[in-house]
């Protein structure tokens, strides 16, 4: 996966934080609903891609699943302990929850993100902000990542996965 790096500064570890930046998502956008559910309507990925995100999500440190009470049934969240959820309430969904991962055959995520990553994730193709961000208790930090297709693009959406994880902690 050619990326590069780009370099932010994460306030509350007062230093310059490294982020690596994928390169753009091949092909066209999938489909998507405008309207909630939001949801990815092509460009299905295979189980046993969505089965090693899920395996992998849960190794994040300090992260633990639950079922979303902001998707439809089915939906898995991961979400940070309460000691370690650092970040401000930009950084979350619903409580300790900053992502959840819609199951087959959608296999997309709704994840929040810091401004400048999630800006650049929507330029690059991997990500749409969802219909409601910013609107009521919806936080404009959340946006939808393509269900990825292969295991190169899973590597980038794990990625990204990561980083909602560090936002969440307060390392941005």
């Amino acid at each position: 996966m050619g990326s590069q790096t780009a370099f932010y500064l994460a306030p509350k570890m007062k230093r310059v934080a490294p982020v690596s930046l994928p390169r753009p998502r091949s092909g066209t956008r999938p489909e998507t609903t405008a309207i909630i559910p939001h949801q990815q309507l092509n460009q299905r990925p295979a189980s046993r891609i969505i089965e090693i995100l899920w395996t992998e999500s849960r190794t994040l440190p300090n992260v633990y699943a639950r079922e979303s009470r902001m998707a439809r049934p089915g939906t898995r969240a991961l979400c940070l302990s309460a000691e370690r959820a650092g970040g401000s309430s930009e950084a979350f969904i619903d409580g300790p929850e900053f992502c959840h991962l819609h199951p087959l055959p959608e296999g997309s995520l709704h994840l929040t993100l810091p401004a400048p990553y999630r800006q650049l994730l929507v330029q690059l193709g991997w990500a749409e902000v969802h219909p409601l961000a910013g609107a009521g208790s919806i936080t404009d930090a959340l946006v939808m990542i393509f269900a990825p297709r292969d295991e190169e693009e899973l590597a980038v959406v794990l990625h990204c996965l990561g980083v909602s994880r560090d936002f969440a902690a307060g390392l941005f």
